[in-house]
């Protein structure tokens, strides 16, 4: 690698599971040390830090963000209401009908980054509902979703002046899937702030392709984009300041899915939302691995992107497994 990178992150959700197996500030710290990291890259989930989380600890804050939005933003009631089980739950569920709930909520996550003093904040710019997730058609193209996206940035970033990187993340459902250079660049290019750049999930991406089947696979599939972008005349490297680095090899499960559902679809209208919500997470979590990047070529293609910001986003089943797969990850990479 042609030098560390700055940040080396631990993703660390703010809840009781994750923090119950630290002792205390101390003990997450040394654990980022013997895995060759240097902080944490947190998301806030409502619950208390139990003072386990101090600023110095903080590189970067992954922000609030729901799967779907778009209707919510949109003010397509009549569809919110198809997707929940009453329009009293969906008002629940995103706060209420104003726009401005959803805009606070992520006001909030960027006045924490400032506060704390984070190098960076992650933004998704993704739309899936409930139902797509399975059926892999959208309502919403990929330039509508980054349009509606560039609209809330805009917003927030014109209204105080941030003293952090803004990135935004590709996910493989409508959106920044960073398979369209063109979109790539619109997306870029229509922050209204000088410090912005993506976050390069490789995992994400990964997961535009069933096809893959090998680390190396994939390797090959990412400098394909990356090539594809410098063909069109956006480099995306000079953009590119984040990674999370994961493995996410899906395919096989994509395709018996979607397989089956040619012969046996899901009946949607058994399940209630809440009910629906926890199948099609527990779908994401079984097209999304969140495994180790472990094979020829990967410490390489590290090397072209050279991100500043690295997160190491793992599956967090325990301490201990984790804690292995970022030592494999980090003798890889020359961390440790």
């Amino acid at each position: 690698m042609n030098h560390l990178p700055e940040c080396r992150s631990m993703n660390f959700s703010v809840y009781g599971g994750m923090l119950d197996r630290y002792k205390d500030s101390n003990d997450i710290k040394a654990a980022c040390k013997k895995g060759g990291l240097n902080g944490l890259e947190v998301i806030l989930a409502g619950e208390s830090d139990q003072g386990k989380i101090l600023p110095e600890m903080i590189n970067g804050v992954h922000m609030y963000f729901h799967i779907f939005w778009m209707d919510f933003w949109k003010g397509d009631y009549e569809r919110l209401d198809r997707e929940f089980d009453s329009r009293e739950q969906w008002i629940e569920y995103y706060g209420g009908m104003d726009r401005n709930v959803y805009l606070d909520a992520l006001r909030k996550d960027l006045q924490y980054a400032e506060q704390v003093g984070a190098k960076y904040v992650v933004f998704h710019v993704s739309e899936v509902t409930l139902r797509e997730s399975y059926v892999y058609e959208y309502k919403y193209t990929d330039e509508e979703v980054i349009d509606a996206s560039l609209e809330i940035i805009n917003i927030l970033l014109e209204e105080h002046d941030y003293p952090f990187d803004f990135l935004v993340e590709n996910l493989w459902w409508s959106g920044l899937d960073m398979k369209n250079p063109s979109l790539t660049r619109k997306l870029v290019e229509g922050i209204h702030s000088e410090r912005k750049g993506i976050m390069l999930d490789l995992g994400h991406y990964m997961n535009t392709s069933s096809d893959l089947k090998t680390p190396e696979d994939a390797v090959a599939y990412i400098h394909e984009m990356l090539d594809a972008h410098e063909k069109a005349g956006f480099p995306v490297t000079d953009w590119i300041k984040g990674i999370h680095l994961q493995m996410s090899l899906g395919g096989e499960y994509v395709k018996k899915q979607k397989a089956e559902w040619k012969t046996n679809p899901m009946d949607f209208d058994k399940y209630s939302f809440y009910e629906l919500y926890q199948l099609a997470y527990a779908h994401a979590c079984d097209i999304d691995l969140h495994q180790p990047f472990l094979g020829e070529g990967v410490k390489e293609l590290i090397d072209r992107i050279n991100p500043q910001y690295v997160t190491e986003e793992f599956q967090q089943n325990s301490r201990e497994e984790y804690e292995s797969f970022v030592d494999a990850q980090g003798k890889l990479l020359g961390y440790i």
